[in-house]
């Protein structure tokens, strides 16, 4: 493949009509202009240019070569200035993995307000709980839930907040059946399971409370992935359920659910942003970070329990 600066040189060269004139145009030295030209014709086995003292001539050849030069010289710049546009100022697509909690309680509502400020910014969201690889996935940035932030070479993680799972129920089923005491009481009691819970066909919840942890094994009466079931299972009463805090947050305040044992909870998660390594990072993935490094935060405070 030509060198793109040769066939840059030797356009230049016909364009400005000597090699003085685009010289001085392109502020390259002359004797470099001529001896480059050179080396593209001895190349490509053709002579493009007639010169004489007084006079530079294209051939027929120099001419087809001329005009489709033209054209590539065109595109490689386009190439550079796209680049440059989005160095300049929030632009173009950024990609975005989030958990699906994420994604529904707070992306949703949070996002608009960036783009708003920056209207050159497309956002891809994936909702997801699965774990994404932010670097084979073509990923700008992912959101985790995890227990501990893992060191991985290539990525910058931020620290969001935290998150935890809490047990709740309608008052009418805790006025129903009574109040366990205990995490090992709740067997004894209709429960809402996720899918994640699954073992060995029955379902089982790690609970914490401080140093104590217990390990209690259901047989649930209710098992959903989907979260809003979840959460609709335990207001009318199907049966006690450990959801995430933020789900939980306005049916707690709205006197839908009560917790249950409140001292105890599921593992606390640990929300983190992932990016890889910011060099080079363009303003419109540099900017989307600073604002969810504020915002997230904002809301799982007002969220929490």
């Amino acid at each position: 493949m030509e060198d793109l600066n040769d066939i840059y040189f030797f356009a230049s060269v016909v364009q400005y009509g000597g090699f003085s004139a685009a010289a001085r145009t392109i502020g390259v030295e002359k004797t470099r202009l001529s001896r480059r030209v050179a080396a593209l014709e001895k190349r490509l086995d053709v002579r493009l240019l007639q010169r004489t003292t007084r006079a530079l001539a294209v051939t027929e050849a120099g001419q087809r070569f001329f005009e489709r030069c033209v054209a590539t010289v065109e595109g490689a710049q386009a190439a550079y200035d796209s680049v440059a546009e989005l160095r300049r100022e929030p632009a173009g697509l950024v990609r975005l993995s989030s958990s699906v909690l994420l994604a529904q309680r707070c992306l949703a509502h949070t996002l608009p307000g960036y783009m708003k400020v920056n209207p050159k910014v497309s956002i891809f969201v994936e909702a997801t709980d699965r774990a994404v690889n932010v670097i084979e996935e073509r990923f700008d940035i992912s959101i985790r839930a995890t227990p501990v932030i893992e060191d991985v070479a290539g990525l910058v993680a931020k620290h969001l907040g935290n998150s935890q799972r809490v047990l709740v129920v309608s008052r009418a089923f805790l006025d129903r059946y009574g109040r366990p005491e205990n995490p090992i009481d709740l067997p004894k009691f209709d429960t809402v399971a996720s899918t994640d819970d699954i073992f060995d066909g029955g379902a089982r919840w790690n609970l914490a409370k401080g140093e104590q942890t217990a390990h209690i094994e259901l047989e649930p009466r209710l098992v959903s992935s989907d979260l809003r079931v979840r959460l609709q299972g335990a207001m009318d009463g199907i049966g006690i359920a450990l959801l995430p805090e933020q789900v939980i947050s306005a049916p707690l305040k709205g006197r839908l659910v009560e917790r249950v044992l409140p001292e105890w909870s599921g593992a606390r998660n640990i929300l983190h942003l992932v990016y890889p390594t910011p060099r080079g990072m363009l303003p419109s993935v540099r900017s989307l970070i600073d604002y969810l490094l504020i915002h997230v935060p904002a809301w799982l405070r007002e969220h929490g329990v």
